[in-house]
């Protein structure tokens, strides 16, 4: 009897051992995808590329099921959606998208990530009305300014058709990847503003000399 007690520990200790060592080499696979799609955020000038490499590399690496970024409106100061990455459509759509205004809104208060493995530890925000069960959300920022949020719901994983919670791993992965994407964003609205100055004078906001001489050759 005492063999197999001993046998059984050592097969169990041998099991724990392969199941860290897959833990940590899968960790260092994420952190490298995330570098990588950080290079390709970096170098993408365009802000419409930068939200789309967002939220779809965003999930493919966390493995979440659904992600929503969220940019201010400089008009009406509003946090919109500018970019999904998941399968959800009609009303679970609306729902999720309600929930998603709520956590947008929790975090931009907070100006700091929030990582809910059991969503149902924060009521408030009727997580359990868009089927979520746990959740990733960080604001972004530019210059101490929260210039908008993004948003990573329920980790499904790849292997076999279940839906897992995200854990304090993920949530350190979470923050690697957001800080890439904040510093994407602040290039691409740098650019943003460099196209939009060629042609408008800064001060007045009418088309400056450049712009009317490049008119003038297109016409002609």
């Amino acid at each position: 009897r005492d063999l197999l007690l001993e046998l059984a520990a050592a097969a169990a200790e041998g099991i724990a051992r392969v199941q860290r060592e897959e833990q940590t080499s899968a960790h260092a696979t994420k952190i490298g995808a995330i570098n990588e799609t950080g290079i390709r955020l970096v170098g993408a000038a365009d802000a419409a590329e930068v939200l789309r490499i967002g939220t779809s590399n965003a999930a493919m690496v966390l493995e979440a099921d659904h992600a929503l970024l969220r940019l201010q409106d400089e008009e009406t100061g509003r946090y919109v959606i500018r970019s999904y990455f998941g399968a959800a459509d009609g009303r679970a759509q609306e729902r999720l998208f309600r929930l998603d205004k709520r956590v947008s809104v929790a975090v931009i208060k907070r100006r700091a990530p929030l990582c809910l493995r059991d969503a149902s530890q924060d009521p408030d925000l009727r997580c359990e009305e868009a089927g979520v069960r746990s959740l990733l959300a960080a604001p972004l920022m530019l210059d101490e300014r929260v210039i908008g949020t993004l948003c990573l719901y329920d980790k499904v994983a790849t292997d076999r058709f279940a839906t897992l919670r995200f854990g304090a791993a993920d949530e350190e992965l979470f923050r690697h990847f957001a800080s890439y994407l904040e510093r994407a964003l602040a290039t691409a609205q740098r650019e943003a503003r460099l196209r939009q100055f060629r042609n408008v004078d800064e001060q007045t906001g009418l088309p400056n000399a450049a712009y009317l001489l490049r008119r003038i050759d297109q016409e002609i």
